[in-house]
Parts: structure tokens; C-alpha cells; sequence
């Protein structure tokens, strides 16, 4: 009982992940994924995952499968490309969404860089959607961080161009 959230390394290239959700007044959300992530050589990086959810509702209770993946090129030390995606059959309540993109990144230093790039993801209520994506991102010793403002710099140019 209670809420979780897990993840670990359990074999060279191997990770998983694992948590639960309650969300008061709604129900429970259960999830998993399991991750294949390796370094094939200076220029090549893949991964790719499976993961489930179940969810349980007072009047809905069921599972969502997905499956993931990504290659990432580096021609120099300092730039890359990424292509990356995502998909579920099932997509009811977002819990597993599908989409499809790719990234340039470049790093401007040891620890600074910027990737901007195209996400393109399925809604349930809309349809396709097509969204940029701009990753600056910080490198701390043992992690990077980084937050995609795409979204926020695309709605900020709508507005100043629909005025």
C-alpha cells in the first residue's frame, strides 16, 4: 500500500522502473518498464523499452502496453541527432502515449547544451499533433537535466505573431 517510485540497474544494459499513483478521489495507477540502453561504440547510442500500466477506477479498471525507442548518432564530439519514439494501442487516459520525433543537440561546453527538434504525438481528443521541442540542459556529475520549453516558445511566438 501506499505510493512508490523505483528504478534500478539489474543487469549491464538493462534498467527498470516501477511506481505507483493514487490519485485521491479517482483511483490507483500501477506502471512498469523495463529499459535496453547501451553504448554500441563513440558514434552510436540505442535504446529501447516495453512498458505496462494499469489502472484502477471506480467505473474503468485495465491495462495499457507500449513499447519505445531511440538511436542516437554522434558525428562530433560536440553535436548529435536523435531520432526517437513511441507506441501504444491503447492510449486511454494517456497513461502510454504514441509519438515520434527527432532532435539536433549541441553542447556548448562540458556541462551546457541546447536541443531543439520535432515531436509529433497522437491525442485522443485532437488527433495528431505536431509540437517543437527545445531541451537546454545541464550536465551535473552523475546526471543531466534538462526541460523542454518548446511548447512554451511556440505558444509565446502565436501570441506575439496573432496580435
Amino acid at each position: 500500500m501506499g505510493d512508490y517510485n523505483a528504478l534500478g540497474q539489474f543487469s549491464p544494459y538493462f534498467y527498470g522502473k516501477g511506481m505507483q499513483t493514487t490519485i485521491p478521489g479517482i483511483g490507483r495507477v500501477n506502471q512498469m518498464m523495463f529499459i535496453y540502453q547501451r553504448e554500441i561504440n563513440d558514434f552510436l547510442d540505442i535504446y529501447a523499452g516495453v512498458n505496462a500500466a494499469k489502472y484502477t477506477f471506480p467505473y474503468s479498471v485495465g491495462q495499457s502496453f507500449g513499447v519505445s525507442g531511440g538511436i542516437t548518432l554522434h558525428p562530433a564530439d560536440d553535436f548529435h541527432l536523435t531520432v526517437f519514439g513511441a507506441y501504444s494501442p491503447d492510449n486511454r487516459y494517456n497513461l502510454n502515449r504514441t509519438y515520434y520525433g527527432a532532435t539536433v543537440g549541441y553542447d556548448f561546453t562540458n556541462r551546457f547544451g541546447v536541443d531543439v527538434g520535432v515531436q509529433r504525438y497522437y491525442d485522443v481528443r485532437q488527433g495528431w499533433r505536431t509540437a517543437p521541442m527545445v531541451v537546454p540542459s545541464y550536465k551535473f556529475r552523475k546526471f543531466k537535466l534538462g526541460v523542454d520549453v518548446g511548447g512554451l516558445f511556440y505558444e509565446m511566438m502565436r501570441n506575439v505573431v496573432n496580435r
